[in-house]
C-alpha cells in the first residue's frame, strides 16, 4: 500500500477532525468542575430519582415491587450531589427488602429529601 503525499494530508486532516470532534463531545458531556453543584438544590439525577419514586410509590404494594422501585430510584440517586438523595435512596433500598414499616420509613425519608431540595410533584 502506498500513500501519496495528498493521501497523507487527508489522513492527518481526518485524524485532526476526529480528535477535535471527540474533544468537543467530551466537553459538552462533562460538567464544569470550576462550578461545583449546589448540594442544597435539586440536580438532574435527583430530579429523575424523585420523579421515578413519585410515579411508582403507590403501585409498590408488594416487596418485589418495592425492590424494583428502589433499584430504579437508586440508578439515578447514586449519581446525585443533592443533599440526602443518595443516602436516603440507599435507606429506601434497605427498607424495600425488610418490613413494610422499614419501607415506609425509607420512603418518607427519601420523599422528604426530594422536597427539601425543591422537588415539586
Amino acid at each position: 500500500m502506498t500513500i501519496t503525499p495528498g493521501g497523507t494530508m487527508r489522513i492527518r486532516t481526518t485524524i485532526a477532525t476526529v480528535a477535535a470532534l471527540v474533544c468537543a463531545l467530551t466537553a459538552c458531556s462533562s460538567s464544569d468542575s470550576s462550578k461545583p453543584a449546589d448540594p442544597t438544590k435539586l440536580d438532574d439525577a435527583a430530579s429523575l430519582a424523585c420523579d421515578d419514586f413519585a410515579d411508582g410509590y403507590k403501585a409498590a404494594q408488594t416487596q418485589q415491587a418495592r425492590v424494583d422501585l428502589a433499584d430504579k430510584v437508586n440508578k439515578w440517586a447514586q449519581s446525585s450531589a443533592t443533599n440526602g438523595i443518595a443516602d436516603n435512596a440507599k435507606a429506601l433500598a434497605r427498607g424495600s427488602e425488610a418490613s413494610a414499616g422499614a419501607w415506609q420509613i425509607g420512603a418518607d425519608a427519601f420523599a422528604q429529601s426530594c422536597l427539601d431540595a425543591g422537588w415539586d410533584a
